[in-house]
């Protein structure tokens, strides 16, 4: 059956619900991870949670001990690409096991937020609004936290917590060297940044995911009305800072 639903900003759009729609994960994750295991009570959950993304997960400034910017980041896995999404819950899962705690630092990252990075400097990212994996529910940092306190520059605890990235097949930033970027982990199954402008994205070698499309389609909506979001707050921010300089310049 189709049900429609509404945006406050967006338009109308309509959602196939079958019973093989997928869900949220938590730390007991069935295996492998076949969507057909799930029932419409959960699609409900996973519905629920997109529709209330005002209410995701975000990050300040400084939170983690780091500067990374006036804008919010937004740091809940529901923000990502579905097979991602369970893949970094697993991971959070794994370093639990061997007594290692992650917080996700950043999960889906607008253009406004990475153009913000962008103009930082070359030490916080390379790639301009719109090349980060991060735009495409792909990629999300992390950082171990110890005693309360998040560490950043512990390298011997960056590479295990890396090695389980690794294994679960995702890419790891800590193996490289320009920049070298341990919090980062994503996954693209070989599809480019090119491939994912043109509106390509990664599908699941090897696992069951048949309502992929339909979830997609939903995220895409949820990252839209982020990007709006971000978009007019960052133009604030610009008018707030011109008329705090136009008024330290008036005699």
């Amino acid at each position: 059956m189709y049900i429609k639903f509404a945006f406050i900003g967006l338009v109308f759009f309509s959602v196939k619900v079958t019973r093989a729609q997928h869900t949220i994960l938590h730390e007991k994750l069935p295996a492998p991870f076949d969507t057909t295991s799930y029932t419409n009570n959960n699609t409900t959950l996973l519905l629920d949670s997109l529709f209330n993304w005002e209410n995701w997960v975000i990050r300040k400034n400084f939170e983690f001990e780091k500067n990374r910017g006036e804008l919010p980041m937004i740091a809940d896995l529901k923000a990502l690409h579905p097979y991602f999404r369970d893949k970094m819950f697993l991971l959070i899962a794994k370093c639990k096991a061997k007594g290692i705690q992650i917080e996700v630092v950043e999960s889906f990252r607008t253009s406004t937020k990475q153009a913000e990075y962008f103009g930082m400097g070359r030490k916080y990212t390379r790639s301009a609004g719109g090349n980060s994996k991060h735009q495409y529910g792909l990629a999300c940092d992390v950082v171990p936290i110890v005693n309360g306190k998040p560490v950043w520059e512990n390298k011997a605890l960056w590479r295990k917590i890396g090695v389980e990235g690794e294994k679960l097949g995702l890419r790891w930033g800590g193996r490289w060297r320009h920049p070298y970027d341990p919090a980062h982990f994503e996954w693209t199954n070989g599809i480019t940044t090119q491939e994912l402008k043109a509106g390509i994205f990664p599908k699941p070698t090897h696992t069951v995911y048949p309502c992929l499309d339909e979830d997609l389609a939903m995220l895409k909506k949820v990252w839209q009305a982020w990007e709006k979001k971000q978009k007019e707050a960052w133009q604030q921010l610009q008018e707030t800072e011109s008329m705090v300089s136009a008024s330290s310049e008036t005699p």
